[in-house]
């Protein structure tokens, strides 16, 4: 409590009566005084004098009153005037209660208990008051920032921007996570994105700000932050979200993160630089997902495409029209050139001007809104079509892991071999490791039913992912296709090479065979047979087209393959 009080034999008395009641006691002589105790401590409870030397006691009520905090004094006011207009100016002034002086300690028990009690309520209310405000700016779920305070983090990171400094917004949004969510519940996805929040907390810098934007999408500011060292950054938090095992029910899952960067500089605008973080976002899922995009004009024509088209509605019907195909890459053995199998291609072109959109526009945008599976099922038909019409065919179709969490999958299949009469030999499905990993169980057992057919299955990509050596080992695949970086101008990197060296020896001790994509020059090709990879693929043998390519195209020359 504070006393202000200039009578010394007063303040003394007041001081030891309200010490007895175990309260923690300044006394002051003036208002001026007292001003300078509370730029210290808070006190809950002040008495006051009206006379004091210098400043008033009603003054210095008015003037605490008027605070931002000025509702979470008690003030109780020393009077010897008992008339009614001076006691209405004394509550006027903001008091909670008077007393009249002098003293009588009966009235002053009296007047402090009533004191006590209602900083007990002020105590209560300030508390709500706090837990509102909190609940206003933070997300209920994660306690990170909710995106009601985005746009003042990002006005203040343009500031800083204009003093010379620029920074970058980090737009991230989780992959797979819909899978989780809708196989084990939003209990369980909540599970999920309390670790995904952890995992961001515990490696941003001090002084950025990171923000849950609304379901699995978080949005980081990094004021005084090259972009250069924002990618950094971004690539950092991509391979930290890659670590995290999430285990429910008996299963393991495992989530990515896409993230789009955009620069705030002085002249940026909040509203366009998060549009443009959302832009790359949205590109970083169309290029694969599991990495880190930069804004461009390139990434903001992808972003345009995937938001301002109905995918589901232009692909159902691009199924009927025919502007949705499946077109042919020829997959060769690198030692005698012979056509193994070929791979379908998904080319759809724009109905209107009759160009070709890239797959990985509407891919992606089939995926985020749950319609992948019925794109799968329209190439597996269009493949078994193609089987039956060239006896001579064997296919590999790209599949995405929404099957595997079909119970009607496996027996799908089943029911088009049987009705077919393909072998399944013909048959190889093709899957990345990205797509295999929410799904790791029911892929393990639908690739081991599907193999007791006879068909055969092909990890995608390897190599892109962080576990490529961990998912290979406890996967019953028959091929590796290596991720075309490792393959691409091969001949001038050696690191590339020792990586497709020690996947050899891998896939030599487990019994699987390698596919190299993306081969497009001579010396490439002739690497790969060096090193001992067994198949091979890309433009240097065929570009995709429309219709299979036939064994009789394929020439062998000096010991190297080529496209007659």
């Amino acid at each position: 409590m504070l006393i202000v009080e200039d009578d010394r034999p007063t303040r003394m008395l007041l001081e030891r009566i309200i010490h007895s009641r175990g309260h923690e006691v300044v006394g002051c002589e003036s208002a001026e005084a007292a001003l300078i105790e509370l730029e210290k401590s808070f006190f809950p409870i002040i008495t006051l004098d009206i006379q004091l030397p210098g400043m008033s006691g009603l003054e210095l009520a008015r003037l605490l009153r008027a605070r931002s905090h000025g509702s979470h004094y008690y003030i109780l006011v020393g009077t010897a005037n008992n008339r009614a207009e001076d006691l209405r100016e004394v509550l006027g002034a903001g008091a909670d209660d008077y007393i009249v002086k002098p003293y009588n300690p009966g009235l002053l028990d009296v007047r402090l208990t009533v004191a006590e009690a209602a900083v007990k309520q002020i105590a209560r209310r300030k508390k709500l008051e706090a837990e509102l405000k909190y609940m206003a700016q933070h997300d209920t779920l994660t306690r990170l920032f909710n995106r009601s305070q985005l746009d003042s983090a990002i006005q203040a990171a343009i500031q800083v921007a204009r003093d010379g400094k620029s920074g970058a917004v980090l737009y991230l949004d989780l992959d797979n996570f819909k899978i989780i969510n809708d196989t084990l519940g939003h209990g369980a996805g909540d599970k999920l994105l309390v670790k995904v929040a952890g995992t961001l907390m515990a490696h941003v810098r001090e002084g950025d700000f990171l923000v849950r934007f609304g379901g699995d999408e978080f949005v980081l500011i990094l004021p005084n932050c090259t972009v250069e060292d924002a990618v950094g950054i971004g690539e950092s938090l991509v391979a930290r979200i890659g670590e995290i095992v999430f285990a429910e029910g008996g299963r393991t899952y495992h989530v990515g993160a896409s993230i789009g960067i955009c620069e705030i500089d002085g002249d940026s605008d909040a509203t366009v630089v998060m549009g443009s973080a959302d832009a790359a976002c949205y590109a970083a899922k169309a290029h694969g997902r599991n990495r880190v995009e930069v804004y461009t004009e390139e990434t903001s024509e992808i972003a345009r495409l995937v938001s301002d088209t109905d995918w589901s509605t232009s692909i159902r019907e691009a199924m009927l029209d025919g502007s949705l195909q499946v077109w042919y890459q020829p997959v060769v053995c690198v030692n005698s050139g012979r056509i193994i199998f070929q791979e379908l291609l998904l080319r759809y072109f724009d109905p209107d001007s009759g160009l070709p959109v890239s797959p990985t526009v509407f891919l992606s945008a089939l995926e985020r809104f749950g319609h992948s599976t019925k794109v799968d099922r329209f190439v597996i038909e269009k493949a078994f079509v193609a089987l039956a019409e060239n006896p001579e065919l064997t296919l590999s179709i790209n599949i995405s892991g929404g099957l595997f969490g079909e119970a009607s999958f496996c027996g799908y299949v089943e029911d088009l071999m049987a009705t077919s009469g393909i072998l399944a030999g013909r048959v190889i499905f093709e899957i990345t490791e990205n797509e295999l990993i929410p799904n790791l169980l029911d892929a393990s057992d639908a690739i081991e039913r599907l193999q007791a057919l006879g068909c055969r299955f092909a990890l995608d990509d390897f190599g892109s992912g962080f576990s490529s050596l961990t998912y290979l080992k406890n996967l019953p695949v028959d091929f590796i296709k290596i991720d075309g970086t490792f393959v691409h101008k091969l001949a001038s990197h050696s690191f590339n090479q020792a990586v497709l060296q020690a996947i050899n020896i891998i896939s030599d001790a487990l019994g699987v065979e390698t596919i190299a994509e993306f081969v497009e020059e001579q010396g490439d090709f002739d690497l790969l047979r060096k090193i001992g990879i067994s198949m091979a693929q890309g433009h240097f043998f065929g570009h995709p087209r429309s219709t299979p390519y036939l064994q009789s195209e394929i020439s062998i020359f000096d010991g190297a393959v080529a496209l007659k």
